[in-house]
Order: structure tokens, then sequence, then C-alpha cells
């Protein structure tokens, strides 16, 4: 049977044609409308899930890469995190490391091929509606219209230029894709193409699963999709294929159940676990969700930039009736959803499109202790949402064929809205350019949210601006509506860490000490006390914070760092070794354990193994003086002079060249000259000091006072 539609010679050549036209339309207008999106920042999640998870930060393209990568998850290192999606991200840091150009580049790409599988899609099943006298209309009209109206949707701006958020826009290709393939093999002529298209559906469906985990629901939408689109009598369908029903089903649960178990050893997760930090309960979020999947309709109908937001301000249900809309909202969905059984049989696509959407929620709109709102979770589910649109546009176009001015009304407004959509989109990729304008436009939108005012006080912090981050953080204090019970704490501990780093140190301490009522056993918070303490010369409670953070967490690498900072000080380089294999395991920490281990060793007379470890981390950081400098001390002490000379004239000409005001050496010395008693951590100033003497005579360009206060320093 030659299928309309399907390339092949003479009269289909015009099909091969306009389905070219409509891939190359929608790859240019997504092109357009995105063009300002591949320079916009890192934001949000993709600090902890990208920036800082450095198990994804590709050098090397071999299997352990691999491996590291698609076992990302720094919370459950034996279980694959989103394997597939995790994996692009290293090859994207394996290519072009954080700059965000080449993350941008795969997540438009991603989006684009999403969509011209989407159109593919739809415009295959309309061909087989028509050819079974289901449906009758503009096949090609309808598929490129409900598909540029998905594509260019300002609401799926934070699932293309969100970067992290190419797990839900990834594993929704693959989703399409895998749709696309049911049909082609249910559709087959040959037993080969049926195997080879029902394979690649299979292998689609595990991919998008592999992206994110609410790719679960594919065995639903693959049975409505049969039963409603494929099927000529689907009641006859559905009463003698209810075994159909179970395997769908069956198949979800069996899937989710098989997550949980190899993540967790569990077969069903501890929902009720999930919202002991959460600001609202099960039922409240069960009771809150119709209001937001209405609210998500409402976005998708009306995507203004106005009305978009990273952080939605979203009142909480607290009973059927309070507010009343909550009641309302379930009755419209449950009346949506009746009228989807209703109209199966008359109107099978605007029946499946309804609940696919609904379906493609359940995951994230159901039980799950997840926040309320997010506007990327309708990436997917709002695949199908506009084909009833475009439908209703056609039979607009259709009545009024006879009247050119309603005809040229109808089309007009559908160029409007296409125009609006893409110029919306456009502009709220301004919003996302980076951190500051992103959390702006969030606080102005919603002024009462901690999450608005305490990410604009980050962004404050981290770009040295510590006024207006004071003021943020204390407008996020003032806020009731928190996303976590712990989130206050976050701020206090940031509002420590700001103090602390400009030098006031009491008041550091007492913003930590503000984090720690609120979480007593957050151990980076306790090493940050214990930090203040050292500072204020108070080692016995230092070391007395740092044994506590350990026993809550021994294999904290942070905790661990500090330990061994603090034995190195007290020349006890035997425990200090100990608490540094932690932190040399920690990508984040590597480099400075390494050095300290070196450090260890040298105290304990290992010099070899020391000189090897502090070679690695110059080759790693050439620029570092401590390296450089105890380097210089081994050599002395093994009476390799001429190295150790070589090693001390390195570290004169790297701070000669990189202190141009001459104050970093003479603060060195200071702090050397200072101290009583020598520290296992520093050099050995007498066998440094000579050598740093000798190098500092022969460069003429190095100031007298140098000079002066290593002669000083010596003759002491």
């Amino acid at each position: 049977m030659n299928i309309p539609g399907e390339c092949g010679t003479n009269s289909q050549i015009t099909h091969c044609r306009a389905l070219a036209f409509s891939f190359v339309t929608l790859t240019i207008l997504i092109l357009m409308v995105y063009s300002n999106s591949f320079n916009c920042s890192w934001h949000f999640d993709d600090e902890s899930n990208i920036l800082e998870n450095y198990n994804l930060h590709m050098k090397i393209l071999n299997w352990n890469s691999i491996k590291k990568a698609v076992f990302s998850d720094r919370n459950n290192p034996h279980f694959p995190y989103r394997p597939v999606a995790c994996l692009s991200f290293a090859l994207n840091h394996f290519l072009g490391g954080l700059d965000v150009f080449g993350y941008h580049v795969v997540n438009l790409l991603v989006h684009i091929i999403a969509s011209l599988f989407l159109f593919a899609f739809i415009y295959r099943t309309l061909f087989h509606l028509t050819l079974k006298e289901r449906w009758k209309g503009d096949v090609y009209f309808v598929s490129l219209l409900a598909t540029v109206l998905w594509a260019i949707n300002p609401i799926q701006t934070q699932a293309v230029t969100y970067i992290v958020q190419r797990m839900a826009s990834m594993a929704a290709m693959f989703y399409i894709m895998g749709m696309y393939f049911y049909f082609k093999g249910r559709t087959a002529e040959t037993r080969v193409l049926r195997t080879l298209f029902f394979f690649l559906c299979l292998f689609s469906f595990l991919l998008a699963l592999g992206s994110k985990e609410n790719a679960a629901m594919f065995p639903v939408s693959i049975f409505l999709y049969e039963a409603l689109i494929l099927q000529d009598n689907p009641k006859a369908f559905l009463k003698r294929s209810w075994k159909w029903v179970l395997v769908a089903v069956g198949s979800v649960v069996l899937v989710g159940a098989a997550y949980f178990y190899f993540k967790s050893g569990r077969l069903l997760p501890d929902i009720l676990a999930g919202y002991e930090n959460r600001p609202f309960t099960f039922g409240q979020r069960l009771l809150t969700q119709p209001r937001v999947l209405l609210f998500y309709i409402s976005l998708l109908l009306y995507p203004m930039p106005t009305r978009l937001n990273i952080a939605h301000d979203f009142p909480i249900s607290t009973s059927l009736f309070t507010p009343v809309s909550t009641a309302l909202s379930i009755l419209v969905i449950i009346a949506l959803i009746a009228a989807a059984i209703i109209l199966y049989k008359k109107q099978p696509l605007i029946s499946f499109s309804i609940l696919f959407f609904f379906v493609n929620h359940i995951i994230e709109s159901s039980i799950f202790p997840l926040e309320m709102v997010f506007e990327h979770r309708n990436y997917f589910p709002s695949m199908m949402f506009f084909l009833p649109v475009s439908l209703g546009f056609v039979s607009l176009i259709n009545y009024y064929q006879h009247k050119k001015l309603m005809k040229s009304i109808i089309l007009g407004f559908i160029v409007f809205i296409l125009i609006s959509f893409g110029h919306s989109t456009y502009m709220r990729n301004f919003t996302w350019k980076n951190e500051l304008t992103l959390w702006l436009d969030a606080v102005e939108k919603s002024p009462s949210l901690f999450r608005t005012h305490h990410n604009l006080a980050k962004y404050y912090q981290d770009h040295g601006f510590p006024e207006k981050a004071l003021f943020e953080y204390e407008k996020a204090l003032d806020s009731n509506k928190i996303m976590r019970k712990n989130s206050k704490m976050v701020a206090y501990y940031n509002m420590g860490k700001l103090y602390e780093g400009s030098g006031d140190l009491d008041k550091g301490l007492f913003f930590y000490n503000k984090a720690l009522e609120l979480s007593p056993n957050f151990p980076p918070l306790i090493v940050n006390i214990a930090a203040i303490y050292d500072k204020l010369g108070k080692p016995e409670k230092s070391i007395k914070l740092l044994k506590k953070a350990y026993r809550i967490d021994p294999s904290d690498p942070v905790t661990n760092y500090n330990m061994a900072i603090y034995y190195l000080k007290n020349h006890q380089p035997d425990e200090a070794l100990i608490h540094l294999e932690p932190a040399v395991k920690s990508q984040q920490l590597r480099a400075q354990s390494i050095v300290l281990k070196a450090i260890a060793l040298k105290e304990k007379g290992i010099f070899g193994r020391a000189v090897i470890l502090l070679t690695h981390a110059l080759n790693d950081n050439p620029t570092d003086l401590s390296a450089l400098l105890h380097l210089s001390e081994i050599y002395t002490r093994l009476s390799r002079f001429v190295q150790a000379k070589k090693t001390a004239k390195k570290a004169v000409s790297l701070v000669s060249a990189l202190d141009n005001d001459k104050k970093k050496l003479p603060k060195i010395l200071r702090r050397l000259k200072s101290q009583d008693v020598h520290s296992g951590l520093d050099p050995n100033p007498r066998i440094v000091l000579p050598l740093l003497l000798q190098v500092i005579k022969e460069r003429k360009v190095v100031l007298d006072n140098w000079q002066q206060q290593l002669s000083d320093l010596q003759n002491k």
C-alpha cells in the first residue's frame, strides 16, 4: 500500500519537498528565536549539577571518564544518575570545558530534533487517520502549525535556555522519537521493518528514561495512542485488550520499582519522608497540583514574558475550598478527562491530546515531594497540546472558506500569535542572560519569596557587592515563603561567610551560630565555625568542632581536609595522612590535598614520595608558591643544592611576575617571622630563607627592602 506522504518517486516527490520545507522552516524559526541564547550564563541548579559536579568535568575520553559521568550523583555514587543527559554534559566539557556556548548549541540541537520528530509524528498520524477516514483536513498545515506553536512557545525557554534542563528536553526528544518509531513499526509492511522500528522504539524509551525519570509514562502513552489512534474501534479494543492495560500500567510500576530498588534497596520510596523538609504536606501538594496544572495551561496559551518566572509565588491549597479555586480546578480537570473519554470516537486526536497532557504530568504533579511549580515540567507533556488548537483554527478557516474577510482575520490572528510567541521567546532569553537579570526579574515578579531575594543576594555576594548582598539576605529572612524548612539556615550561613571573608570574625561567628541553631548537624557549617576559632587563636575549640563534624560524616572531604590542616600545623603528619585520603578523592580538593600529603610525607622524612607529589602538583598548577617552597626545602635536605636553588628561583620569579606592587613576599616573610614556633604547614624558614636570600641578591630588579627583611629574619 502506498501511503500518502511517503517519499518515493513520481508524485511523492512533492511530499518530500513539503517535508523538507517544514524541517528547514522549523530549524530557521527556532534558530531565530533562540539566537540570543548562546551566551546565557550558568544558572541556579547548573551550579550543583554541572559546575560543582567534577565527575562531569571530562578531560580524557576513556571508559573511566564515561563511568564517572554515568555515576555522577555525589549523594549516591553507586547508582547511575540520568546517565544519558549526564554523559552529554561530560562530552560538552571534554570538547569545550565550561564555556556555555557549546552547552547551548547542544541544548538547541536537542530542541530542534525534538521539534522535527514531533512534526513527523503528528504528520504521519494525521495521514493514518485520513486513510482510515477517521479524520479529514489539511494534514500539512495542522502538523506544522501545532509543532511551531509548541517549538517557539516562550514557556519552553526554561527547558532550552536553562542548561541543566537538557535533562527534560533530551528525555522529551527521545520520548517523541519512540512514539514516532512505534507508529512506523505498527504500519510497516515487512517483518524486518517492524522489528527494526520496534527495536528503535524500545531503545528510544530507554534513552528517554536515562535522561529523566518521568519518561517512565511512555508505555501508558503508547497504549493510549494504540487504543485511540491506531485502532479502528477503540471501545472494542479496550474490551478485548484489558490485559494490555495491565501491561502498560504494570510496565510503569515495574520500571519505577526497579529504579527505586537499585537506587535505595527498596521497592517503594519513602515518599512521606521527603515531605519532612517541605513547607507543605503530602495532602496539600495533592490539593494544589490541580490548580498548578490549570496554571500551566494558562501559561501555554498566554505565555507572555511578564507571566514567566524561575520562581513562581504559588499559594498552597490547605483544603478543598481554601482557596475556592482548588475544588473548581479539580472539577475542571475531571471535566476535561471526561470530555476526552466521551470524544474518543468522534475526535480521537483531541481525546489523545488531552490524555497525553495529563498522563505525562502524573509523576511531577502528583505524590512526589517536589517543588510546586516549574515551567520546564511542561516541555514534553505539552507536545500534543497545540494539536487541538491547530484543529480548531483549521475548522474555523474551513467554516469561513467562502468569507474572505473572516478567513483573512483568522489567518492574520494566527500570524499574530506566531510573531508574539517568537518575539516573547526572544525577549525571555534576555532574562536568562545572567544570574543578575534572572533574579532581578524573579524579585520583581515574586517579591515575597525567600528564594528570589536569597539568590539575588548570593549573586551580589559572589560578585563583590557586600552591602547589596546583606540587604537582600535581610529581605529573604523576612519572608515566610520558603521552598524548604531549612532555607533560612542557608541565608545565615552565607551571611556568616560574607562577614568572615571581610575580616569581621565576630559577626561571622554570630551568623554561623544562628545557622547552627537551625541545622546543628551540617558539617560545612561546623567546619567554618572551627576555622573562625582557629583564626581567633582558640585551637582547642577548633579541633573540638572539627571532630564533631567528622563524627557526623566521616567521609566528608571538607571536614577531613581541615582536620589534616590542623594536624599538620601541630606536627602530627600520621593523623594528617589518615584524613587526607578522603580529601584526595574529592576532585574539588584534590590539588590542595596532594600538596598537603606531600608536606605530611616531608615531615615524616619520606622525601622521595613527597618530591613526586609536589612535582605532579606543580605540573597541574605551576603558580603554587607553597609547593615550590616546600620542594626547595626537600631538595636542600637531600643535598641537591642545584635543584633547590633552581626551585627557589622559580618561587621568586613567580612572586615578581604576579606581585606588581611588591607586597606579597614581604607578607609571606612577616608571617614566617611572626611565628614563635615553626608550623608544620609552612616550609622551614631556617632552610628556605637562606636560599631565597641568595636568589634575591642575584636579582638586581628586586627591591632593597626585600633583602633587608630577609637579612633581618636570617640574623634572627
